[in-house]
């Protein structure tokens, strides 16, 4: 069984962070969100493409409260070959992406 754990830090700018080649993990993947205490209410997605310049599709997403930090989880099945997390609004925080993945 392969594994990928892949890391990305973001200080809340929106937009698509670096997008990674998921080849070989297209059977189960998490993508767990932790977030410091928001100014506002945020939009996460977790997109998927098949080239890395997309065009990108929205598998998962989920809403962040302005509430105090947590960790929220984002579960896909593949396959799909290119992968990214996606800010939808700009808010002031620190957020940290974990895409945990199997094959």
């Amino acid at each position: 069984m392969l594994e990928c754990n892949f890391v990305w830090q973001s200080t809340g700018s929106s937009g698509g962070l670096t997008a990674i080649r998921l080849d070989g993990f297209q059977a189960q993947s998490v993508l767990q969100i932790q977030y410091s205490t928001l100014a506002t209410t945020q939009s996460v997605s977790f997109q998927t493409a098949q080239e890395s310049t997309g065009p990108w599709f929205i598998e998962a997403s989920t809403s962040i409260s302005t509430a105090a930090s947590t960790c929220i989880n984002l579960r896909v099945t593949g396959p799909f070959t290119w992968m990214r997390p996606y800010l939808h609004t700009a808010s002031t925080g620190t957020y940290q992406f974990r895409l945990i993945a199997q094959s």
